[in-house]
């Protein structure tokens, strides 16, 4: 008996160190979580037997448990190298679609555009809604980060400007053309970059003219200008329009969207839409605001996770896009 209570001794001896040498030897394994051995005595009694005066049978491993404190954090090269501080862990799912979940953020694209770990698993979250938000109603997907992003081509353009009152008058009633080649038949100019579908950049440029000072119309004091819009190298103006202001530079009527018309020579197939908000003012000609949409092709320059699990894709065409959010994994007792 007393050979049999020191063997006991020596394996559990044995089993403390077999724990400590995993732990030495994963000490530089990612997210790798140190265990520690767990030990209870045996008592050998029973009913009839005087418990003062019992003599124990040696000690056996009852557990071996994992310890989920906070690691340490490093820093890397790698900008889909994640760390998890306080509790959690990443949802992932191997190839048959099983659920996995690991500590472990070091992750990589693969060739289908997917956030996998080194084994191949792929990390799940859940679809975006419209705001950005995780939709928790439908299941896990894989994220997916694009490496490039198609163009777009410009559909509609938005402005906002303010011609000066005082600028001369070129003709009268607007009986002077407006001709690009000759600067003395405009006031202004406006250069616009938009894109074909291919994403190549092409100049839009709108030529502004005054054709009316302080003109009496029904009894309305008024100054009048004329615009003409030109696509890339075009000497032919797409769209021309009047616009007419009170005394006080505010327009007598809203300038209607203009439409330019696609052109195949162009490389446009869709229609713009120009919108334009206009007043004049006593100081020089201003842009005060301009939207256009529309995009040259991008590849993928950058990706940074946000606190929030946010994974922010950038694209050299300045685009920048949520592509997912990581959404934690927890469990009431996560040695289980």
């Amino acid at each position: 008996m007393s050979f049999y209570t020191s063997l006991t001794g020596l394996n559990a001896a044995a089993a403390e160190l077999s724990v400590a040498s995993n732990n030495i030897a994963n000490s530089n394994t990612t997210s790798f979580k140190r265990s520690e051995a767990k030990f209870g005595d045996i008592f050998a009694s029973s009913a009839s037997a005087n418990a003062a005066t019992a003599v124990g049978g040696g000690v056996a491993l009852r557990a071996v448990n994992q310890q989920f404190s906070q690691g340490g954090l490093q820093l890397s090269e790698n900008a889909l190298d994640i760390a998890i501080t306080g509790e959690g862990f990443f949802p992932m799912a191997d190839r048959d679609g099983g659920e996995l979940y690991t500590r472990n953020g070091s992750f990589m694209l693969n060739e289908q555009n997917q956030v996998v770990n080194a084994d191949g698993h792929t990390l799940q979250v859940f679809p975006l809604l419209i705001d950005g938000t995780s939709d928790t109603n439908q299941g896990l997907i894989p994220l997916v980060l694009n490496r490039n992003v198609a163009a777009e081509a410009t559909t509609t353009a938005s402005l906002d400007v303010r011609l000066p009152e005082d600028s001369a008058v070129i003709g009268v009633g607007g009986d002077v053309a407006i001709d690009i080649t000759d600067e003395t038949t405009y006031n202004e100019t406006q250069s616009l970059t938009f894109f074909d579908d291919a994403g190549e950049p092409y100049t839009v440029t709108i030529y502004y003219q005054k054709i009316g000072d302080d003109v009496d119309v029904g009894g309305v004091i008024q100054d009048q200008y004329r615009a003409a819009v030109y696509i890339g190298d075009s000497n032919v103006a797409s769209n021309t329009f009047d616009m007419n202001f009170d005394a006080n530079g505010a327009p007598l009527a809203a300038v209607p969207d203009q439409i330019i018309a696609a052109s195949a020579i162009d490389g446009r197939t869709q229609d713009i839409t120009l919108t334009l908000a206009v007043q004049s003012h006593t100081k020089p000609f201003e842009i005060v605001g301009q939207t256009i949409d529309g995009l040259p092709e991008g590849k993928l320059v950058n990706i940074n996770i946000e606190g929030n699990g946010a994974v922010v894709a950038t694209y050299s065409n300045g685009l920048q896009e949520i592509a997912g959010r990581i959404n934690l994994a927890n469990f009431s007792s996560p040695q289980g």
